[in-house]
């Protein structure tokens, strides 16, 4: 991994909006609370952590990425994760899954890399009908659920072999929910909790890359509006999900 490269500049944007914008932080201090709600005892690992916003909520979680950066304490892959020998009580990871040209390859690595009852938390763009159409109309990603079929192995979408399509948490875990649980299974995991979320406050803060159109006081009580929302109504019109995977050993 030593040759992969990181665009520095970016994160260092990312990490200015995270700084100068309290809706941002109030939102993603949400989203982390809401998936760390389902962390297990043990260590806690971050995969893909980008400018490192999760260790600013919990800084107890060892954060890692595909390069090492000046954001994160470890150089892991998705795909080598029990290269670093040590087990987690939980891996968690946010906006990885859905550039992953091999999910399944992580899955497995997450799996080895687990303790007995440990837990893989995905937080991923929904590409629910209201997920599919914000993201085609104000994000430069695809979410294209119909071109993530099996065997679950994609082409990259460039020369230097980035890939991304914001459909495959829906795609994978929704669509194709049956084929996966088979697919788990043999790898010792299985799912346990798909929560749908995010609606208004999350599109409010305009993301890391635009400017926060609300105020910070209304996007607090748009939250608690949202967290009462029932799943059924989230699972067609939330714009994000959270997916959680355990690990499971022979009995």
């Amino acid at each position: 991994m030593g040759d992969v490269t990181y665009d520095l500049e970016l994160l260092s944007r990312s990490r200015s909006k995270w700084e100068g914008s309290s809706g941002v932080r109030a939102v993603y201090r949400a989203i982390f609370e809401a998936a760390m709600g389902f962390s297990t005892s043990g260590r806690v690992l971050e995969i893909g952590s980008g400018a490192g916003f999760l260790k600013e909520v919990y800084p107890e979680v060892v954060t890692s990425d595909i390069a090492l950066t000046p954001y994160v304490e470890r150089e892991v892959s998705a795909y080598e994760i029990e290269k670093s020998i040590e087990r987690w009580g939980t891996i968690i990871a946010m906006d990885v899954l859905h550039h992953l040209r091999e999910p399944l390859r992580f899955f497995e690595s997450a799996s080895a890399s687990l303790t007995e009852g440990g837990r893989l938390i995905l937080i991923e763009p929904a590409g629910t009908v209201m997920g599919r159409a914000f993201y085609r109309l104000f994000h430069q990603e695809p979410c294209r659920p119909d071109r993530l079929r099996d065997p679950y192995r994609f082409e990259a979408d460039d020369e230097e072999g980035n890939f991304a399509n914001m459909g495959m948490g829906w795609a994978l875990f929704h669509r194709d929910r049956e084929e996966i649980n088979r697919r788990l299974a043999a790898m010792r995991l299985k799912v346990v909790a798909i929560r749908y979320r995010d609606v208004l406050a999350y599109p409010a803060t305009g993301g890391l890359s635009r400017r926060q159109l609300l105020p910070t006081s209304l996007l607090r009580v748009l939250l608690r509006i949202e967290r009462v929302l029932p799943q059924w109504a989230l699972a067609r019109i939330g714009l994000r999900m959270i997916i959680v995977l355990e690990s499971v050993r022979d009995q």
